[in-house]
């Protein structure tokens, strides 16, 4: 699995605004403070991603700034020890270097190359502090206790596979250191009086790592089902979300499908009691425009037809008028004469035209 790789993809996270959005109890100025500091060693909000991984990357690029303040600490406790013995300098500038890459690391977004060094940089202060000792004697077996700390701070900011590996590590440099430098007859009386074997000496060393990765391992774990149970219950309320919102669209849309159809039935209805006027909502933004609009067509076909209808039962009426004259004027053996029925229709006008009269 490579634990690098989900770093180097980033993507936009949905918790830009997660900084400004600090406990209230904490004073402004502490917030304004942290910040400046997260905006300078860590990654912009607009580097990291949506979702679990992201969420999680998000978690663990913060908790490396917040360390980073615990390292500035220590080499402030360490300056002016650093002026009485040579051996502090060793510590002090792993922690400086180390710290610069920690920052570098993080800010570019590469949280878990960050975290491994910062692990790195802890153990590497503590077996530096002890590497520079000429010889081990029994007071120093207390100092190796402190790689526990890189232990708890893996457990923060790795991922769970790598802090099985953490701990590996831890025992073997502890081991390692052990063996390769001199002891002082304090060290050599120790482990006689245990056997004469150094694992007696190094088993309670061992035990403190292996319980110490144990916990930090399950405390990971932790946070992972956490984060877990927390992205479900986003995606939930996002689904319920959804299905409200698509609820509404349906409500709406039925809303208007039945005032469509009342305006529709409103029409037949006009154009059932003989009003040939009447018209269906025809707009686009209407789910039923379009069978307005045949209707209205149809309509206005019916409307033109009817008409249409009228007239050539009123030019019937004319045409029957002027042969009813000419019967009379035949009859009478007369002239045509000037006052003839009148007629308003086109075909009529035409027939007066053709017997001449006016």
């Amino acid at each position: 699995m490579n634990v690098f790789a989900a770093d180097d993809q980033v993507a936009q996270p949905d918790f830009q605004n997660s900084d400004r959005q600090s406990p209230s109890s904490i004073p402004r100025p502490i917030q304004a403070i942290w910040r400046v500091w997260s905006m300078f060693t860590g990654p912009r909000a607009d580097t990291l991603g949506s979702g679990l991984q992201a969420m999680e990357r998000y978690r663990r690029s913060r908790l490396i700034s917040a360390l980073l303040i615990l390292v500035v600490i220590g080499i402030a406790i360490l300056v002016p020890l650093a002026f009485t013995s040579f051996r502090v300098w060793v510590p002090m500038g792993i922690l400086t270097v180390g710290g610069l890459l920690v920052v570098i690391f993080n800010r570019t977004g590469r949280t878990t190359l960050s975290a491994l060094c910062f692990v790195a940089l802890t153990n590497g202060a503590v077996v530096g502090f002890l590497a520079v000792r000429p010889v081990l004697n029994s007071g120093d077996l207390t100092e190796f206790d402190l790689l526990i700390l890189a232990i708890l701070v893996a457990g923060m900011i790795l991922p769970r596979i790598l802090i099985l590996l953490t701990g590996i590590t831890n025992i073997a440099l502890i081991v390692v250191i052990f063996e390769l430098h001199p002891h002082d007859a304090s060290l050599m009386q120790l482990i006689a009086s245990g056997g004469g074997h150094s694992y007696t000496v190094l088993s309670g060393l061992i035990l403190l790592q292996t319980v110490g990765t144990g916990i930090a391992w399950l405390h990971a774990w932790s946070v992972e089902r956490a984060l877990l149970r927390a992205s479900r219950a986003e995606d939930l309320a996002a689904a319920r979300d959804a299905l409200n919102k698509q609820a509404k669209l349906i409500s709406e849309h039925n809303e208007r499908l039945e005032h469509g159809i009342t305006q529709i039935l409103e029409a037949h209805r006009q154009i059932a009691a003989g009003n040939l006027s009447a018209r269906a909502p025809a707009q686009k933004e209407n789910e039923l425009w379009q069978i307005g609009q045949s209707l209205n067509i149809l309509l206005t076909r019916f409307q033109q037809q009817t008409q249409d209808y009228r007239d050539l039962q009123q030019t019937q009426q004319e045409i029957e008028q002027v042969i009813a004259a000419l019967q009379a004027t035949r009859n009478a053996r007369s002239s045509i004469p000037s006052s003839f029925p009148r007629c308003r229709t086109p075909l009529g006008q035409r027939l007066l035209n053709a017997l001449g009269v006016s």
